[in-house]
């Protein structure tokens, strides 16, 4: 068996060295792994001829239990009794605590008459300089990994503290956005609705660090555990066409969609987020031209495709951009317009996780294409929903609760609150269209339990989680639940509300 050591090049240099010494063309060192005498570096000599000399040197290493040199004079076969190259002359290696770890060997007769004692002196030495060596290079491996170790430490408690922190972090963002949306429809003066404006664009760009940072604590964590069902794909593709088209319009581009009614098996909301940082990173780099959004379809599977005329990825530069905080120089200086370089790294992993393909085609100066491939699925049956429902809305945070009912409220909603479920009015519960309730922390499983017990099996029931809640927990699969991820936009909050209604209808 052969040990390759990082030192390799050092080892081969000191056994050119003793070989040089007692004038002789060939070394061997030997080091002992798990208690067997191993072939760890050679001079002049191939593996086979090395391989040859593996029982003599056995043999010969139990002499070397001290300093000093053993010599082919000390050997009891007799000359002839094997074949190959011949042991001359061997010195043990020892460690910085004196622990034995192999042997230092020289191959053959030497050139000189005989040697003197000098040489075999100077022999004993280079084996000390090889045990230095071999110390030396286990003691910086050991700091190596125990520098590993704690870099691994330090990001597990840091995506722990992240994962754990969500719930908290996301809180006062998602009342800022439900108080702006509803701020925005009440003022008609230009120079407010600019305020609001400003105001909105500056929490967008913090959330977005906060977003960014926590989806990656989640991804890192395994916190994340996708809730797979048919979607429309061509749904959550025009979403994102009508969030993307005014900056590409503002940009003189021209934002292209080839319509796709396909069903796919996939997370919704995790193939959103996804598209969402394929799409806005296209439009953002693309100074000229389009970016056009498409599907294809590839036995039972749909690639969904990102087609853009920007100014293209390198080859030797493509694998870099999945990863985090990464922008590919030559665009410009880092800023907050451009990204904060974790979208193609939330996207991979998010990729990763669910089984799906993600890829990138491009030509320097031509564009780029990204894509993701994701399984076919049966398309479900859809139904109308009614413009005006009533709502049961559930929630222990004030603040939330007030937010979201004048947001339902401002939508002609009837909604009736409550604290807790228990805490919600019979006739309420017997007459809701739809039951929203937040949920703090853990315990969404007992939540749709007693809401269940209350509001009967018929009865749609939305739950309000943190991203890493129990959503995507195994306990909540498959169960009949609607689930909506904080932070979420109004627009999120209609889109589910919808889907939600339109299961309970098709139900019947």
């Amino acid at each position: 068996m052969s040990v390759t050591l990082p030192t390799g090049r050092a080892l081969t240099g000191l056994l050119d060295l003793a070989a040089h010494v007692l004038g002789a063309p060939a070394a061997v060192l030997c080091l002992d792994v798990a208690g067997t005498l191993s072939t760890a570096a050679t001079s002049g000599l191939d593996d086979a001829q090395a391989e040859a000399l593996g029982p003599d040197l056995m043999a010969l290493d139990q002499l070397l239990e001290g300093p000093g040199v053993v010599t082919r004079s000390r050997q009891n076969n007799a000359p002839g009794s094997w074949r190959g190259p011949r042991i001359f002359a061997g010195a043990a290696v020892f460690g910085a605590d004196r622990v034995k770890l192999g042997s230092l060997w020289i191959i053959d007769r030497p050139s000189k008459p005989e040697p003197d004692r000098a040489a075999f002196e100077s022999l004993s030495r280079i084996a000390g300089l090889i045990g230095l060596e071999i110390a030396e290079q286990v003691a910086m491996d050991g700091r190596l990994a125990a520098a590993r170790a704690e870099a691994e430490r330090a990001t597990q408690a840091k995506s722990k503290f992240l994962s754990s922190a969500n719930h908290d972090l996301r809180q006062p963002y998602q009342a800022i956005h439900l108080f702006l949306h509803l701020l925005g429809s009440k003022i008609s003066d230009p120079g407010q609705q600019s305020l609001v404006t400003r105001i909105r664009e500056a929490v967008q760009s913090a959330e977005l660090l906060l977003t960014s940072l926590l989806e990656l604590s989640s991804l890192d964590a395994g916190n994340v555990r996708p809730a797979v069902t048919a979607v429309n794909v061509g749904e959550i593709l025009e979403k994102m066409i009508r969030e993307f088209e005014p900056s590409a319009l503002e940009k003189g581009l021209r934002l292209r969609y080839v319509p796709c009614a396909t069903e796919v098996e996939t997370d919704p909301l995790l193939l959103e987020r996804m598209l969402r940082q394929l799409i806005g990173n296209a439009v953002r780099f693309t100074k000229t031209g389009s970016v056009m959004v498409g599907c294809r379809h590839r036995l039972g599977r749909v690639r969904v495709e990102v087609w853009d005329t920007g100014p293209g990825i390198p080859d030797e530069k493509r694998p870099a951009i999945f990863e985090e905080f990464v922008q590919l120089p030559g665009m410009g200086p880092r800023d907050r317009g451009r990204g904060l370089g974790l979208g193609l790294a939330i996207a991979e992993r998010t990729a990763r996780l669910l089984g799906h393909g993600i890829d990138v085609r491009s030509r320097p100066g031509k564009g780029s294409v990204f894509s993701i491939t994701i399984p076919r699925a049966e398309a479900p049956e859809r139904a109308a929903v009614a413009d005006t429902i009533s709502v049961v809305l559930i929630g222990g945070d004030p603040v939330q609760l007030t937010s979201l009912r004048l947001v339902l409220e401002n939508w002609n909603c009837s909604v009736d609150t409550a604290h807790s479920a228990e805490q919600a009015e019979p006739e309420a519960i017997a007459s809701a269209d739809l039951i929203i309730a937040e949920v703090m922390g853990g315990g969404g499983t007992a939540v749709l339990e007693s809401l269940r017990g209350r509001a009967g099996s018929r009865t749609p029931i939305m739950l309000i989680m943190g991203a890493s809640g129990p959503e995507r927990v195994s306990d909540l699969e498959g169960a009949d639940v609607s689930v909506l991820s904080r932070p979420f936009a109004p627009v999120n909050l209609r889109n589910v509300m919808e889907a939600a209604l339109r299961r309970q209808v098709s139900g019947r």
